[in-house]
């Protein structure tokens, strides 16, 4: 299966392919007050309000640094309406697409229940590398600001 790579300081992370509509550079955010550390902003996506959460800022406890190499990853999930909705995931150091085999993976040996991924993780090229999976981190973020971003995105942009 074909999966974006991105590092946060030195570990590497993927996202599958089939849940990304679209990785692109970091454009200009929207910051809304009073929102979580994490909540990096709103961006226009082809006239869509898109809500952006900082996974350096999720992970870590700080921002994603502003380079050549961050992007943001644009993915589709089901709200809590039953409609689907886009929002980005800002990430570093994402310039490859990888292909892992799906059987591979393993869940991690050790794992935080409030940490915001606990995703099955592969060896590859010599190091540990921990899947993302989209529900997984939205279970862990406070639920207002995503009822909100249902409101923002209450179609899904194709």
């Amino acid at each position: 299966m074909l999966y974006a790579q991105f590092f946060v300081n030195e570990d590497r992370y993927v996202i599958s392919a089939k849940d990304i509509v679209e990785i692109i550079p970091v454009v200009l955010l929207k910051k809304l007050p009073m929102l979580p550390n994490y909540a990096a902003g709103l961006m226009n996506y082809h006239g869509y309000q898109v809500p952006v959460i900082d996974l350096c800022y999720l992970l870590l406890n700080r921002a994603c640094q502003k380079k050549l190499s961050t992007r943001i990853i644009l993915v589709n999930r089901s709200g809590s309406s039953g409609k689907s909705m886009t929002l980005g995931f800002m990430v570093e150091k994402s310039t490859e697409m990888i292909t892992i085999d799906e059987n591979q993976y393993n869940l991690p040996a050790m794992r935080n229940p409030d940490a915001p991924t606990n995703g099955p993780i592969i060896e590859y090229q010599g190091e540990l590398v921990t899947k993302i999976l989209i529900e997984d981190v939205f279970d862990k973020l406070d639920k207002r600001f995503f009822q909100q971003a249902e409101i923002f995105t209450s179609e899904t942009i194709l």
